[in-house]
């Protein structure tokens, strides 16, 4: 393209070169701590707003990173367009607001649960390009998942055997905004607070894309589940494999996702690290394998890098790592585990 006025050669933008606004919707703790920091760290956007329910909320919020402050009001419409949204209302909320910034063309990075029911979270994917909405399983940027992933689905020791979870401390709450999830009824409890990024952790290394449930053991206080246990099937193209899995709020856990092959048994910390141990079957000798380089090594480098991939996803019309539609096996596995541990009450 030629300059109008000196007829010289002149650069045509690309949509890489694009810089994308982006609105906040609900002003959370999550949101205060990482997502903003993060985002401000990012090239290539700008913030708009931050809205939340709370006007003072939104304020302090917003003032911190100098982007306008909303008060969410019934009148959704009122929100200002922007290219990308982070969703982060309570998940009974979201539907309103799905509906609205489809209608935009939007694209939405959602806190995770995407939905309170599998049915919703097909619905809401279902509104989007695959590109355009993700779901906020960070940890999928680990270092270490990316080269699980890559030694299960290039069969480095062969083929995957079983998967152990463990994941856990004696505690209360795991430090995650609550005012994502719906508390009564069992579907708020540490399983959908902490749990289902393991358990999300294991389908993504594995590659599954179906999970069938042997058998489950749930604790609960007061309708919350405050420990899961349960023996499940990871169901791939290549195959299944067994998963025990175990995460809870009421005592230690190791803290750990081990794969077993044949041969060798490798484990991952839950927590971001930049080394996968190996051990032999028969042997106590245990090597390491680097991830240095493959992906985050921080909790922040995770969020960082999964509003890179899903941005880089948005400017060219790629899913990303993170779409919802891929979280969708996840999430199934966490309703029909719901589902009987509430028969089991």
């Amino acid at each position: 393209m030629a300059d109008a006025l000196t007829g010289a050669p002149r650069d045509v933008p690309s949509p890489n070169d694009r810089v994308l606004s982006v609105g906040i919707v609900g002003a959370s703790e999550i949101v205060s701590r990482i997502h903003l920091p993060v985002l401000s760290a990012c090239d290539g956007i700008r913030l708009v707003y931050v809205a939340d329910r709370n006007p003072e909320t939104a304020r302090l919020a917003a003032k911190s990173f100098r982007c306008q402050p909303i008060s969410i009001v019934d009148q959704l419409e009122s929100l200002p367009e922007t290219d990308v949204v982070l969703l982060a209302v309570p998940v009974s909320a979201r539907m309103p607001y799905h509906e609205l910034f489809a209608k935009r063309g939007t694209h939405v990075l959602s806190e995770k649960p995407l939905a309170t029911s599998l049915r919703d979270a097909e619905r809401t994917c279902e509104m989007y390009p695959e590109h355009a909405l993700a779901c906020g399983f960070q940890r999928r940027a680990y270092a270490t998942a990316n080269l699980a992933r890559l030694l299960v689905s290039q069969n480095w020791f062969g083929p995957l055997r079983s998967v152990a979870v463990s994941e856990g401390a004696l505690t209360t709450k795991t430090g995650a905004d609550s005012r994502f999830y719906d508390q009564a009824g069992s579907g708020g409890g540490v399983l959908m607070d902490l749990g289902c990024h393991s358990l999300d952790l294991a389908i993504y290394i594995s590659g599954a894309t179906e999970v069938a449930i042997a058998e489950q053991r749930f604790v609960f206080d007061d309708g919350v589940d405050r420990e899961v246990e349960a023996r499940m099937e990871l169901r791939m193209p290549s195959g299944s494999c067994e998963l025990d899995y175990f995460v809870t709020w009421l005592r230690p856990a190791e803290n750990v996702i081990k794969l077993r092959f044949d041969n060798c048994v490798a484990s991952l910390s839950c927590r971001p690290s930049e080394h996968i141990d190996v051990r032999g079957i028969q042997s106590e000798q245990v090597a390491q394998l680097a991830a240095k380089g493959a992906g985050a090594t921080t909790v922040y480098q995770a969020f960082y890098l999964e509003w890179m991939d899903f941005l880089e996803g948005v400017r060219n019309r790629q899913p990303s790592k993170f779409s919802a539609r891929s979280a969708l096996t996840t999430g199934r596995a966490v309703e029909v585990l719901y589902a009987a541990g509430k028969q089991s009450i």
